[in-house]
């Protein structure tokens, strides 16, 4: 009898899928939350702890979306929390000042 391994049974094309829409939702939420940011006012460390809390946040909804299993969508658990942080920091940012300067400054 044979014992197939998790890996020998994931699919890599619903693998690719899930890590497209992780991508996905991470960059649109780290523009919503940096175009909330610089709306409300936010500078210095507030806007990045606000970033840290909406990145933490959107990994809990990942795990509890998952049933705490994440073996079973993803190749790893660690990719829900860092894949694509430094995109989405970067979008975070480039929209957090674009928005502070629009409300703000102009």
């Amino acid at each position: 009898m044979v014992h197939e391994t998790p890996a020998e049974l994931m699919s890599a094309q619903r693998i690719a899928h899930n890590v497209k829409v992780i991508h996905f939702c991470r960059i649109l939420i780290s523009i919503v939350v940096g175009a909330a940011c610089g709306i409300i006012g936010y500078t210095g460390i507030r806007g990045f702890l606000f970033f840290i809390l909406s990145w933490i946040g959107t990994s809990l909804s990942y795990f509890i979306r998952t049933g705490w299993d994440t073996e079973k969508y993803f190749t790893s658990t660690w990719l829900l929390v860092t894949h694509d942080l430094f995109p989405g920091t970067m979008s975070f940012m480039m929209f957090w000042t674009l928005f502070y300067d629009i409300v703000h400054i102009y």
